[in-house]
């Protein structure tokens, strides 16, 4: 191959394998070999009854609500209070949960389907004030190998560009042997 097209295929190839590998290492060093990422601790403190993690028209979301507090996550909880004057049931006696998880500390799992998810975060008496450290987490198990793949992958091509940059760019090297000998001239050897 010539120098040219190592060349010009080289330098593309180092480009495209070394981004390749950065994104791979990104995705593992963010969401691992199981494609889990987790948001950090964060503390969520309301003097309502519940914290809801999702704006919504509580009336019509939780009917039987009292005060509750809306918050944003995950850059940090900031707390608002909705007014109300009734008190809430205890969650448990409550049929419209999909998901529950109780006691200290209690872990919430439920798989990924379509529709719109409110978390509402309340003590079990329904009681106020609620006070909690919470850390979300996501999984989406093809992530992990989605992420060694690319890796992986970039590694290769990111090998195969710097041989083909390395061998490109490679000057000539010029011949300095001894020319053969002209089959008219005089030969040295013994007589």
């Amino acid at each position: 191959m010539k120098r040219g097209l190592k060349l010009g295929f080289g330098i593309p190839l180092v480009l495209l394998g070394l981004f390749m590998t950065i994104g791979g290492i990104a995705v593992v060093v963010l969401v691992g070999t199981d494609g889990s990422f987790t948001l950090p601790q964060t503390q969520g403190d309301s003097s309502g009854h519940a914290l809801v993690f999702e704006t919504l028209d509580l009336s019509e979301a939780l009917p039987s609500s009292g005060s509750f507090a809306a918050t944003n996550w995950p850059g940090g909880m900031k707390t608002e209070t909705e007014p109300g004057t009734r008190r809430p049931t205890p969650p448990d006696t409550r049929s419209f949960w999909v998901a529950k998880a109780h006691g200290s500390p209690a872990t919430l799992t439920w798989p990924v389907a379509a529709g719109d998810w409110t978390l509402v975060i309340m003590n079990a008496s329904g009681t106020a004030p609620v006070s909690v450290l919470a850390s979300g987490s996501i999984t989406l198990p093809a992530l992990g190998p989605i992420g060694i793949g690319l890796l992986i992958a970039g590694l290769v091509i990111l090998a195969a560009g710097v041989i083909l940059t390395v061998s490109g760019a490679k000057m000539p090297s010029a011949r300095t042997s001894v020319p053969p000998p002209r089959p008219d001239g005089p030969v040295a050897g013994f007589n």
